[in-house]
């Protein structure tokens, strides 16, 4: 069998560098890929790419230099080529483990090469089943990504089936068209085509994957969020209940013996005992008050909006702040965790204004429209600084800011806070009625 190139092929030449260049540039940015992401397959991406720029250095040299050998290995370097993107294909898709047999597929390349080019006269013959194994790894590469398409619904991944469909086509005309010089050098510049095709669905799969990743990280970690407050606020509970019932009842035992005391102690120990006694009520009401933050007894017993407008009085009493409240005549039905939620978010934020916002007045605004429960928390202190950011929530210690935005955005969400130097802060806090109905 006659392999010297016909005169036509040396115009090769110029297409097949070009082709090279552009396959090492994507086998590079794999490589670089796989150092960055430790993804396996970036780094079969990458292996399979430098096969091919390898196939084409092969090529390149037999034309330059006719040599079977240069035919030989340029037969190897494309059966493996069309093996490392299946492997690829199948790693991405399918997690598929590696299996024995795989390794007959593994050496069909270089066997059936060696076979075809040193010891077949018909070029058909030893073209034929090389093209056929080619094209059968291209399509079984496609099936995988329509395998993908179908769990995953990946544009991506359809785009690079119907590629690599055309481009298993497309090997059928090199025994007919390429090797004979009728495709010069049209058939690298549609090669070219497929390739930077392959590149771009490649990239932007692994961006979809990546960024599909990302929202299913972000959402089980709003759902970590959502387990941590409910388990705080069980804690919450268990503290309020053993403060209320033992700490509390501990305090009124004393309070009780301190009384039967001051009736019969002389006439100089009445003053300290009543001192005891005050101090006594103080701790009684230190302890209601520290029990009412930990778990609101209103908020079970009435609901929402009386545990607001009480919450409302105890601040007005407590710093002075002049609390405006403008809320519904009546509530919509809402879970236990919504309305915990909400009245969280005004206790925050009222706390916040007391102790940072050197405030004279607040208003506290709940609506309901658009199937959302709307609360806004506005004073009229002095504002955020100019370094102030979302951020900064836990680093600079706003635990109870960071903590509520967390119970709203576990329960579908969402709380922005923004400000303005000399103007006040507005927290603004959003809720899906549907999110938190109670039906």
């Amino acid at each position: 069998m006659d392999l010297s190139p016909a005169p036509s092929q040396l115009g090769e030449l110029a297409a097949a560098f070009l082709q090279a260049a552009i396959t090492l540039g994507l086998a590079a940015l794999f490589w670089y890929l796989y150092h960055r992401h430790h993804r396996p397959f970036f780094g079969w991406w990458a292996v399979a790419w430098l096969l091919y720029a390898l196939r084409l250095g092969a090529i390149i040299s037999f034309l330059l230099r006719p040599d079977r050998a240069w035919l030989y290995w340029h037969q190897v370097a494309t059966g493996w080529t069309a093996l490392a993107l299946l492997w690829a294909a199948l790693v991405f898709s399918l997690h598929r483990p590696w299996r024995r047999w795989y390794w007959v597929a593994v050496l069909f390349p270089p066997l059936w090469s060696y076979v075809a080019i040193y010891r077949l006269d018909s070029f058909l013959l030893a073209a034929g089943p090389a093209v056929a194994f080619l094209s059968g790894a291209t399509w079984w590469t496609a099936w995988a990504f329509w395998r993908h398409d179908r769990a995953m619904g990946s544009w991506p991944a359809r785009a690079l089936t119907v590629t690599l469909v055309l481009w298993g086509l497309h090997h059928f005309d090199y025994p007919f068209l390429r090797a004979r010089g009728a495709w010069n050098p049209w058939g690298y510049y549609l090669d070219i085509l497929f390739i930077l095709g392959m590149g771009a669905g490649m990239l932007l799969l692994v961006h979809e994957d990546l960024r599909r990743g990302l929202a299913e990280r972000s959402a089980e970690l709003e759902r970590l969020a959502g387990r941590m407050v409910h388990h705080q606020e069980e804690e919450r509970r268990r503290l309020s209940r053993e403060l209320h019932d033992e700490t509390a009842q501990v305090f009124s035992a004393v309070k009780l013996q301190l009384g039967l005391a001051r009736e019969v102690a002389p006439a100089p120990l009445v003053p300290r005992l009543d001192r005891a006694l005050e101090l006594v009520d103080e701790g009684i009401q230190s302890l209601r008050s520290l029990t009412n933050d930990l778990r609101p007894a209103l908020l079970d017993d009435l609901g929402l909006l009386p545990a607001l407008r009480a919450l409302a009085t105890a601040c007005e009493e407590r710093t002075g702040l002049a609390v405006e409240l403008r809320l519904p005549e009546a509530a919509p039905a809402l879970s236990a965790d919504a309305e915990l939620a909400l009245y969280r978010t005004v206790q925050e934020g009222l706390a916040n204004v007391a102790r940072h916002a050197e405030a004279g007045c607040v208003a506290v605004t709940l609506t309901l429209a658009d199937g959302q429960l709307a609360l806004t928390i506005r004073d009229d202190g002095r504002g955020l600084p100019s370094t102030w950011s979302p951020d900064t929530l836990r680093r600079d210690g706003h635990v109870g800011l960071a903590g509520m935005r967390e119970r709203l955005v576990a329960l579908g969400g969402s709380a922005t806070i923004r400000g303005w130097p000399g103007g006040g802060v507005e927290l603004a806090a959003r809720l899906p009625l549907t999110a938190g109905s109670g039906v």
